[in-house]
Parts: structure tokens; sequence; C-alpha cells
């Protein structure tokens, strides 16, 4: 088992890498791939793929978090360390060389906890250029308030006031006053 530092850096990963729309805490397979694939650890994905991730999923093919920093790790380790013993069985959670290689796995994804998962893109010039809201003229530069932001419906449209009795008329909240 991993210490307590080496767990939660590799939570703090995992998370990273968790689906934007998820609101759980849960990964479905192919944000772990990633993962894994951005770790270093490409050599495993189909150990994951074949092996271990279907034993753990739950009917939403998603599994917790918290059990992937720690049972599936350890599963991957046992799974890696049987086919490159050619074994017919994985063996146990304990084992010498198991712990190791489930630490080792731990190490390179938590070495990822400091750095995004996703890089930001190259803006080039011309890109730049069209996207700088500052040198837009005319109705288009009504669409955009000085920092830049969008506008939303208020910036394309005319929106008319049509709060009163009728079209022109102007008193609007003082009928009843008196």
């Amino acid at each position: 088992m991993a210490s307590g530092g080496d767990t939660n850096d590799v939570k703090v990963t995992l998370r990273k890498f968790m689906e934007r729309s998820t609101t759980d805490d849960t990964m479905k397979l192919t944000p772990f791939l990633k993962c894994i694939e951005a770790s270093g650890l490409k050599q495993y994905k189909s150990n994951i793929e074949t092996g271990v991730w279907g034993k753990y999923c739950d009917k939403a093919k998603k599994i917790p978090i918290d059990k992937i920093a720690t049972t599936v790790i350890d599963a991957i380790a046992a799974d890696v360390v049987m086919k490159k013993q050619k074994e017919k069985a994985p063996r146990d959670f304990g084992d010498d060389e198991v712990k190791a290689m489930a630490e080792t796995i731990r190490k390179k994804i938590a070495a990822r906890s400091d750095q995004d998962a996703v890089k930001a893109p190259k803006v080039d010039t011309t890109t730049a250029r069209l996207t700088d809201t500052s040198g837009y003229t005319g109705s288009h530069k009504e669409r955009f308030d000085e920092s830049g932001k969008g506008k939303g419906i208020e910036g394309r449209a005319e929106r008319a006031d049509n709060s009163g009795y009728v079209g022109n008329y102007k008193g609007q909240g003082t009928f009843d006053k008196k």
C-alpha cells in the first residue's frame, strides 16, 4: 500500500483527468487511460483494459477514485507481474514484487499531480488578431464589454422595453400612486 502522501497525490492527478461533466468522485476507463498514458505508463494500457477494469467497475463502467488509487493500481501491478512471469493466476497484493510494481505506478501517476491534464493550445498571430476585441469596429464592438467578454443577447439585439400598457406609455409604475 502506498504512503498517505503518494495516495493523495495520485488522487489529485486522477481528479485532474476526471471528466468535466462528472459530479461524483468516479472515473471512467477513457480518462484513466489518458492519465496512464500521460504518466508514461502506456505499456500497461492493454492490461488495464482486458484484465483489470472490468473486475472493479460498476454498471455505469465507473470506479471511485479512492478505489483506483488503492485497489485498482494493486490489481494492475499484480496483472503486470503475472504476465511478466507467465503465470496462470495473478499474485497476491502482498507479494513483494507486486508491491514494488504498484509503488512504481503510484509514483509515476503522483509525479503529475502538479501538472495540468491538458496542455494549453498555442495561439498563432492570426488567431490572436481575430480574437482581440479591441480591434473590432461598428456594431461588432458593442457586442463585447471593456474586458473583451461577450454580452450575449444584450450585445446582439436591440431589445425594446415592453413593460408599459401600450407601446408609447412612459409612466410605468405611476398608475395608482396618489
